[in-house]
């Protein structure tokens, strides 16, 4: 009973590796392509296989911002429009390729069936853009007022 355990502990995580794999299609974008549009309806997140991209907005809660500030860089291995699909609101910022970038793509779809179980951690993961966002432009800043 115990080697049945085992081997069922050892097969499941690859079986949810896989799955993700499956669901995975791959994009290259060209140097300052926008991969993503602030304010855009969400429809996937990104992972980055090769290259950085630049993570930038708008302050929308700053009636006369009108220009962008980067707010991060994300380089291979890292992820971003996730923000978008937890909280089911347009997209918080833009992102532009840095030079040229290939990205791995998990449509909504895929999304919410795979990473489900995952859910509540992701969204504990607001608070900390929250407080990113708040260094970067002062005072109080919520995502949400950001749209």
């Amino acid at each position: 009973m115990k080697d049945r355990a085992r081997i069922r502990i050892a097969v499941e995580p690859m079986y949810e590796r896989m799955n993700v794999c499956d669901a995975l299609t791959s994009q290259t974008f060209k140097d300052q392509e926008r991969i993503i549009a602030q304010g855009d309806k969400a429809d996937c997140m990104y992972f980055v296989e090769e290259g950085q991209v630049r993570v930038a907005m708008i302050n929308k809660a700053d009636p006369k911002a009108t220009t962008e500030k980067e707010i991060s860089r994300v380089g291979p291995g890292g992820f971003f429009g996730e923000l978008a699909l937890v909280t089911r609101k347009p997209r918080a910022a833009s992102v532009y390729a840095i030079g040229p970038t290939k990205c791995a793509i998990l449509d909504v779809h895929a999304f919410e069936r795979l990473m489900g179980p995952c859910m509540d951690i992701m969204k504990r993961n607001i608070d900390n853009y929250e407080s990113q966002l708040t260094a970067i432009f002062g005072g109080k800043t919520n995502i949400s007022d950001l749209r």
